[in-house]
Formats: C-alpha cells, structure tokens, sequence
C-alpha cells in the first residue's frame, strides 16, 4: 500500500468511532444550546488520537501490552458509563439547568474511549513503513474534522426528535461499548 494512502485509511478508520460518539453528542445537545462544546469535543478527539498513536508507535506496545485485555473493558465501561447517564438523563422529568454531558471529564473520558485503538495501531504503525509523523498529523484532523461533522449532523437530528435523542444517543454509546466487548 502507498506511503500516502495508509495513514489515509488508517486516519478514517480510527476516526469512525469518532464520527459516530460526536453524533450522540450532537443528539444530547439540547437547542439554543451553542456548538462551542461539539468543537471542544472533535478537538478532544483529534489530540487523543493522534497522541495515543504516537504513545504506541513509541513505546512499541509495552503500556497495551500491560493493558493487556482489559483495554478492551476499559474502554467499553468508559462508554457504558457515559452512554448510562444520557439514557438517564433522557428519562428525567423536565429539563435540567446544566447539561451534564458538557463537562470537560465526560469529553476526556469519550475521547480516552475511542483513541485506545488507535494506541493499538500506533503499535503496528512500524509496518506500513510510512511517517509517524504525518500519520499522526493526518489521524488527529481526520478525527477532529468527521467528529465536528458528526456532532453538528447529531445536532440538527437532535432538534427535531426533542427529549428522546438523548435516549438514542445513549443506546447507540452502550452499543459501541458492547461492540468493543463482543467483536474485538
């Protein structure tokens, strides 16, 4: 495969978790709501992806290896956690003054979640013999850029299905934790 062409894949591939995390944000976000935090969470997403890439490649696997399988649990928990607590919050009665989901711990903690395999690439980086680099580079903006497109599709679906988006957006996060748990 190209030099060009795999962190290409590599950077849309990781991002796909990205994508889909942002849109249950996006559907939380209640309206009048501004954008700010969906901005704050691609960004998230983008540095941790490209961090925990370069945390692999240079560490050549010691930290997943002592990880081990509960990377895997880890990251499903993290998402079962915050995808219990939009569920939650979908089913309480009347709406509340702060939206929890827009406190930075909840973003640190999706963006911990979906950038754990991108730690496991950065491992297996040294065989596509291409950049770390520009790898990293293009995983971190591929990340960020589908995560604000995402966040900002879930906004506007999020709009028109009211108080139940949240609900969606809270199963679609347990999913992807059982996803991780199941198909890995």
């Amino acid at each position: 495969m190209s030099t060009f062409l795999s962190p290409m894949i590599l950077g849309l591939t990781l991002a796909l978790d990205c994508f889909a995390i942002a849109i249950c944000q996006g559907l939380g976000l209640p309206a009048g709501v501004s954008r700010r935090p969906l901005v704050i969470l691609a960004l998230l997403f983008g540095v941790f992806q490209a961090g925990m890439l370069l945390i692999g490649y240079f560490t050549g696997g010691t930290l997943l290896n002592s990880l081990g399988a509960m990377a895997d649990w880890i990251a499903a928990l993290l998402l079962f956690f915050i995808g219990g607590k939009m569920l939650k919050e979908g089913f309480e009665e009347g709406e509340d003054e702060e939206v929890s989901l827009l406190r930075p711990r909840d973003f640190v903690l999706l963006a911990i979640a979906t950038s754990i395999d991108a730690l496991a690439a950065g491992v297996s980086l040294v065989a596509l013999k291409t950049s770390v680099w520009s790898t990293a580079i293009w995983v971190g903006l591929t990340s960020t850029g589908l995560a604000l497109l995402g966040g900002f599709a879930g906004k506007q679906l999020g709009e028109s299905l009211g108080r139940h988006a949240e609900k969606v957006g809270g199963l679609v996060l347990i999913g992807l934790g059982l996803k991780i748990l199941l198909f890995k």
